[in-house]
């Protein structure tokens, strides 16, 4: 289902997490019926604290508008532009503000501000402790994923495959990349990772480069997969997952591609394997955590690549990326569930009905997880 096109670029969605095959223009393939849930002994179902208003429903949004988490206050903001503040222990509303905007994509926050994108290019920086705005600016193009905050900059990535870096005290324009996008990609990009010195991401010609925060320039590129096929759709392999970034090592994968390891310095490959993702990974102790294009839950070996063990009982379920809580693994489904996940066996040991599905990502915040579901609530819950 080819839905948008964008400066005569064809945008694919994933329509409930599920890949969409295509035979050059015809119609998509009757989609997968998803595996119907077993019994579990529940031991550990998530306990929710509090829910309230994420500010609007979701439903119809083609991309996430995900909360976000900074210094005690989750912000959160619906489609239509109303950002809401809340106390992070309580969920006490703390402030709220129409932007009056049709935004794209989540916040990102830090250096004292709350950053949101909206749909027609905008930038809008707000203070975290008010809601007062502070400025807003202009990419030039769709913000395709949450603003990353840090180190005195602000990171926005915009739809055309561009990436700006903005003064995050008077939003100025640092400096411009842009990578040209291949004929058709997938909705959505992963997040910019920022470092003191250098700022990191994947892009939708299934590459991860790293930049000089300083003045932009490109310090590396290094191919996760490369396109092969002969139709745009089968040369597809957008890195859409933030990478990962642990003990000097990048962790990137691609929708039908790879998953590699790469080196912060220089970019050397340490290991790759076929695979095919879209969804964010986690990473914890010696293990990768993601799920590949079927719904099926892998822990991958971060030295070497090897499987640790896979889940395959919630394959075509539609499964938001893993998010690691309290020493489990916790992923939703479009059917509204909420799922439980050993880390060392990959076993079902919890589950709950939320009755909508999950927006992509949940967020841990202090061992406890926060997400919202689609049609417009803000949950805090917990583990055993």
């Amino acid at each position: 289902m080819i839905t948008t096109q964008y400066n005569n670029r064809w945008t694919l969605p994933l329509v409930a997490g599920l890949a969409i095959a295509l035979a050059g223009c015809s119609a998509p393939r009757e989609l997968v019926k998803p595996t119907p849930l077993q019994e579990i002994e529940n031991e550990n179902p998530p306990q929710v604290a509090w829910s309230v208003s994420s500010g609007g429903d979701q439903e119809n949004h083609l991309t996430a508008i995900a909360p976000v988490e900074d210094e005690g206050r989750v912000f959160v903001a619906g489609p239509k532009g109303d950002v809401l503040a809340y106390d992070i222990e309580s969920g006490k509303r703390l402030w709220s503000v129409d932007l009056d905007a049709d935004l794209s994509v989540g916040g990102g926050a830090g250096e004292g501000i709350v950053v949101f994108g909206s749909e027609d290019g905008r930038v809008f920086a707000l203070a975290a402790d008010s809601g007062e705005r502070r400025w807003d600016a202009s990419i030039r193009s769709s913000v395709d994923t949450a603003p990353s905050v840090g180190f005195g900059d602000v990171a926005v990535r915009g739809r055309d495959g561009s990436l700006a870096v903005l003064d995050a005290e008077s939003g100025d324009v640092r400096w411009r990349q842009s990578k040209n996008p291949p004929a058709l990609t997938l909705q959505g990009q992963g997040r910019v990772l920022m470092f003191p010195d250098a700022l990191a991401a994947g892009f939708d010609d299934g590459t991860i480069a790293v930049f000089a925060r300083e003045d932009g320039r490109e310090l590396w590129s290094q191919a996760v997969a490369l396109p092969t096929g002969r139709t745009d759709v089968d040369r597809m392999v957008d890195v859409d997952a933030t990478p990962v970034f642990a003990d000097g090592v990048f962790y990137a994968a691609t929708y039908q591609g790879k998953l590699a390891a790469m080196a912060a310095q220089g970019g050397r490959e340490l290991w790759s394997r076929d695979f095919s993702n879209t969804n964010n990974i986690a990473a914890g102790g010696r293990a990768l955590y993601l799920s590949d294009a079927d719904g099926v839950i892998w822990a991958i070996d971060r030295r070497s690549g090897d499987a640790l063990w896979r889940q395959s009982d919630l394959k075509h379920r539609g499964l938001t990326g893993p998010a690691l809580i309290n020493g489990y693994l916790i992923v939703g489904d479009r059917e509204g569930y909420v799922h439980v996940l050993s880390t060392t066996s990959g076993a079902l040991v919890g589950r709950a009905d939320w009755g909508d599905p999950l927006i992509d990502p949940i967020q841990q915040v202090d061992g406890q997880g926060l997400a919202v579901t689609r049609d417009g609530k803000l949950r805090m819950f917990s583990l055993d």
